[in-house]
């Protein structure tokens, strides 16, 4: 549907993008991921027809579109600030959209009360934007981009500046809307929670350059390299080389051995991340006694020790609602983080062991 194929952006002797190719079928919800200043909007722009690559060519259905202005493509977009006409209407500012790409006045008015009811502002057409909420302004910036029925959409952090529990409403909204008008769309988001919960495919950049390209749950669970494991999501790391492979390969990182799983090969020089839901933390004194209870004339279980357990001090304790993060500092020198549940029975000085499995370790 939409083909990006080595676009290349130099502003003088500023590499902005860096030969970035990617795929986006029909229908699909894919985003760009990345940290400030690593190319997204600028590769985004280039799609649009804002901005023209040094190299690359952008297809849309099949057409090279590269040397087309933005007004022939037919793609809609919404950016963070919602770019809406302050003394339009809403009803205007959706039908301005409409005018533009020739629909006469009757298509004009129907089509305009349908996206109202689609935004659910079925009352609010003769609102001006400053008589609205920031989401609502946001519906409305959708509402005029998909109006006229583009063949892609383009989203350009369209939710930074809500608060957060807007955030997460205007986040469900959109992927409801997204899926119910069936439009192809492409996201620009620095935002982890946003790229992993609302994607069918990310893409992310750093310096300019795809780093990786894949399904969500891919690029959180096997990062292609320490950039992505480090900026997707937080983690405890190590790092170390492989010191033994039997009976599973076991990384020396210099003050602890941790127990991996996969094909590796002796002295193999790799980095270690493993997921704060993945790491267990429980009082020196319950991991003493084996965390067993026994109860009447049962015989006392033996404790299932993990092969990865590792002495430290609870340094800090944030209870977030739904679960607790606690921070660690190993006696190795590390220092992990770990979710609990909520309001964990240890406090900030105890002594605890963190705890994790071999098939957990995310290894690159």
């Amino acid at each position: 549907m939409l083909e990006v194929n080595g676009l290349t952006k130099y502003y003088g002797e500023l590499l902005a993008v860096d030969d970035v190719s990617f795929r986006i079928d029909e229908g699909d919800f894919v985003t760009l991921l990345g940290p400030s200043g690593c190319g997204k909007t600028t590769l985004l722009h280039m799609i649009a027809g804002l901005r023209e690559p040094t190299e690359g060519t952008v297809e849309l259905r099949g057409e090279d579109v590269t040397e087309l202005p933005p007004e022939d493509r037919n793609i809609g977009m919404a950016f963070q600030s919602t770019a809406l006409f302050p003394h339009m209407t809403v009803r205007e500012n959706i039908g301005y959209g409409l005018r533009m790409h020739g629909y006469d006045a009757e298509e004009r008015e129907s089509r305009v009360q349908e996206f109202l009811e689609l935004v659910d502002l079925p009352d609010h057409g003769d609102h001006h934007p400053d008589e609205l909420s920031g989401g609502q302004q946001q519906r409305v910036s959708l509402a005029r981009a998909l109006a006229y029925e583009p063949d892609i959409l383009l989203l350009d952090e369209p939710l930074t500046g809500l608060d957060r529990v807007l955030r997460e409403e205007m986040r469900e909204w959109l992927m409801t809307l997204q899926r119910e008008v069936g439009v192809t769309s492409l996201y620009v988001t620095h935002d982890q929670e946003d790229a992993l919960s609302m994607s069918d495919r990310v893409v992310v950049l750093d310096e300019g350059r795809t780093q990786q390209a894949a399904h969500p749950q891919t690029i959180y669970e096997r990062p292609a390299n320490e950039f992505v494991a480090q900026f997707v999501g937080k983690s405890t790391q190590f790092s170390g080389s492989v010191a033994r492979t039997e009976p599973r390969p076991v990384v020396e990182t210099g003050a602890v051995d941790v127990a991996i799983t996969g094909e590796h090969e002796s002295g193999e020089a790799v980095s270690l991340y493993v997921r704060p839901e993945d790491i267990t933390v429980e009082s020196a004194a319950a991991t003493a006694d084996g965390g067993v209870q026994v109860t009447g004339d049962a015989e006392p279980a033996t404790p299932s020790v993990p092969e990865n357990a590792f002495s430290g001090t609870v340094e800090k304790i944030a209870n977030l609602g739904n679960r607790t993060e606690v921070t660690v500092a190993l006696e190795s020198g590390e220092i992990a983080l770990a979710n609990t549940d909520r309001f964990p029975d240890f406090e900030t000085g105890d002594v605890v062991t963190v705890a994790f499995e071999p098939e957990s370790v995310v290894v690159v």
